[in-house]
Parts: structure tokens; C-alpha cells; sequence
């Protein structure tokens, strides 16, 4: 899943670390006892200060292709450009609501989308926002290659006293 390998703490150490023009490659390896996933990573810094995650692990394109072609999770990822309620977003979606909400929490599960909060209301809903503004992909028989683009300003903040893995 995109969520274990990524922690949000890596991404934010990136941001605090890197000069822009610079890259760091990380190797990473899923712990998860039946999937025994070793992946290359690299996340730069563009001199416009735009943080991007680089993935070169087959399996794990695969599976982030496969989220971007699936038409109903693309709708949802496109929709979103603020963070907004769950049925707010899905209404704006206009697929079948039940569809919509499996495809959702599915996003949710493999964390491309993130609660960040609650609406100012009365009546206090939760909001949801995506941290990927960006997805490029590059896919060839041997290697696939994809870079994602964060958006910083949609990283949620660490909450004190909490230790990220």
C-alpha cells in the first residue's frame, strides 16, 4: 500500500532537508509478513520548491496505475481541490452513491485521501483533502516509473506527542 510505504514523516523530513535541485533516494521494505515488497524510492526537490515522490517498484506502480485508470477513484481524486465532506464530494462526483463510497474508502484506505479536519458548522463533518496534486507515469515492459507530486500545503501537521514509524 502507498500509505506504508510513504509516512507522512518522510515526506515532511524531505521538505525540511532538501535544498531545491536536490534528490535523496530511500530503499524501502514492506514488513508486512506476506508481502515481502523492496522498493527504490527517491523524493527532489524542483527548484520551485515542489516536492516530488518517485517510485520505481513494479508492483507498487501497478497498483497507483491501477487507482488513477479505475474512472470512479479518478472522478473522486479530481474532485477535490479543498478539502471537503465525504458526500459533498461524492454528489459532485455524479456515479452511483454506492460505488462511490466503496471507491472512497478504498482511497482512504490506501491513503490517498486523508481526513484533515472538521467542517466550522453547527454540525461538525468531517473533511477529507488528498495530498497528490500530480501524477505522472512512465511505463515500459521492464520498468515502470512514477512520479507524484505533493502538495505541501495539503500535508496534515503532526500532532504533538505523537511518534510517526
Amino acid at each position: 500500500q502507498f500509505s506504508h510505504l510513504l509516512c507522512m514523516d518522510t515526506i515532511r523530513n524531505a521538505n525540511n532537508n532538501l535544498e531545491p535541485g536536490e534528490r535523496t533516494m530511500l530503499a524501502c521494505e514492506n514488513k508486512l509478513p506476506r508481502l515481502a515488497i523492496k522498493s527504490a524510492l527517491a523524493i527532489s526537490k524542483d527548484h520551485d520548491y515542489t516536492l516530488w515522490i518517485e517510485l520505481y517498484e513494479h508492483n507498487l506502480a501497478e497498483k497507483i496505475i491501477d487507482i488513477y485508470s479505475d474512472p470512479v477513484k479518478r472522478k473522486i481524486l479530481l474532485h477535490i481541490d479543498k478539502p471537503i465532506a465525504k458526500d459533498e464530494l461524492l454528489e459532485k462526483c455524479g456515479v452511483s452513491l454506492s460505488s462511490a463510497y466503496r471507491k472512497f474508502n478504498e482511497l482512504l484506505q490506501d491513503g490517498f485521501i486523508l481526513p484533515v479536519g472538521y467542517t466550522k458548522s453547527e454540525k461538525r463533518v468531517r473533511v477529507f483533502d488528498k495530498i497528490i496534486s500530480k501524477a505522472e507515469f512512465s511505463v515500459s515492459t521492464k520498468i515502470s516509473q512514477i512520479r507524484l507530486q505533493v502538495n505541501l500545503s495539503r500535508l496534515p501537521k503532526p500532532k504533538l506527542g505523537v511518534v510517526y514509524s
